[in-house]
């Protein structure tokens, strides 16, 4: 019997395809060396991530830092997290995420 690897690449147009089991995500912004965690639950449209809303610190944070990382724990800890990068800007109240990267990932 194989073991499991520890990460999964996933396309960022398939994301939407990863998201059963997973009610929400947290969004992980950085900006002055300080990171800030929200958690929000995004729409997705192939590898782009929509926040409707979110807070005016995430926003801040987006404005002088666009990357940033979505991450969606697993439902059960024997499973993997589903982890985003990507490029952010604001619209209104809420962030639109341009995914470049993607992965399951599981404990050691």
């Amino acid at each position: 019997m194989g073991i499991a690897p520890l990460s999964i690449p996933v396309e960022p147009h398939d994301i939407g395809q990863q998201l059963h089991d997973r009610p929400f995500s947290y969004l992980i912004t950085v900006c002055d060396g300080r990171s800030h965690v929200v958690a929000l639950v995004p729409e997705v449209d192939g590898a782009v991530l929509r926040f409707v809303s979110t807070g005016k610190t995430s926003r801040r944070d987006v404005e002088a830092n666009p990357f940033v990382t979505v991450v969606w724990p697993p439902s059960e800890t024997s499973e993997y997290s589903l982890i985003a990068d990507g490029r952010a800007t604001v619209n209104g109240e809420g962030l639109s995420i341009v995914v470049g990267r993607a992965v399951l990932h599981r404990p050691a």
